[in-house]
């Protein structure tokens, strides 16, 4: 079950993002300081690694796969999924809408971003649920062997198609981690190895005082995340 084992440790990946954004926003919340530019991080990291990347996976891949081999397109899961999936790009999309706003936030403003924040934060944990309870279970239950390498083997080709894109997502990613996140030595793990540097993961970070700045390579790219925007018409 390599492939379902892949899109997992992606859930889990993302999950650590999702506490790394409820603490920030807690800091927010709380008055202490903080980076207001790092909120246009986090949203750039989820569009470019939650929807670019592993939504993408499952809505191209895996999706029309389960489709092929009898479950239904147009009822129960796979509708769910898609979805919810629209649902977590508005709320990306507001998230980012805040994060504009980093020069001049008021009172009002820390509010709103505080609850987007939070509400993109249980969004993603109750839709790992349901994918974790009604759409996996269906690749047991209906993919065989032969099957799921074909899967596994799409989802090694994606990977390898948007590797630029994929470790970018990453290396930001195990930067917000390890900046906010409170168990740091896990953070430190998650961050990927760059092939040009040896095989040793590097830490990455976006500074400990409140002050830092981030580094250029962290910069949000709002081309990259429309580009594998979908039609919500």
């Amino acid at each position: 079950m390599k492939a379902v084992e892949s899109l997992i440790g992606e859930h889990q990946l993302i999950a650590r993002l999702a506490d790394a954004l409820e603490l920030y926003a807690r800091q927010t919340k709380q008055g202490r300081p903080t980076d207001a530019t790092h909120l246009a991080l986090f949203a750039a990291a989820f569009s470019d690694f939650a929807e670019c990347i592993h939504h993408e996976k499952e809505e191209n891949i895996l999706l029309p796969m389960l489709s092929r081999h009898g479950v239904r397109w147009d009822d129960g899961a796979l509708p769910a999924v898609r979805r919810e999936h629209r649902q977590e790009t508005y709320l990306i999309d507001v998230l980012r809408q805040a994060g504009e706003r980093a020069a001049c936030w008021s009172n009002e403003d820390r509010r709103q971003i505080v609850a987007a924040a939070q509400a993109l934060v249980d969004f993603q944990r109750n839709h790992h649920a349901l994918e974790s309870r009604e759409l996996f279970p269906l690749v047991v239950a209906r993919l065989r062997p032969q099957d799921l390498d074909e899967l596994q083997q799409a989802l090694e080709k994606f990977d390898r198609e948007h590797e630029p894109r994929r470790l970018a997502a990453l290396e930001r990613i195990g930067a917000l981690i390890a900046r906010y996140a409170p168990a740091r030595g896990l953070a430190m793990q998650l961050v990927a190895p760059d092939p040009r540097q040896g095989s040793e993961p590097r830490e990455c970070c976006l500074g400990q005082d409140e002050s830092s700045q981030p580094d250029a390579a962290f910069a949000p790219e709002p081309s990259r995340a429309q580009s594998c925007r979908r039609n919500l018409a």
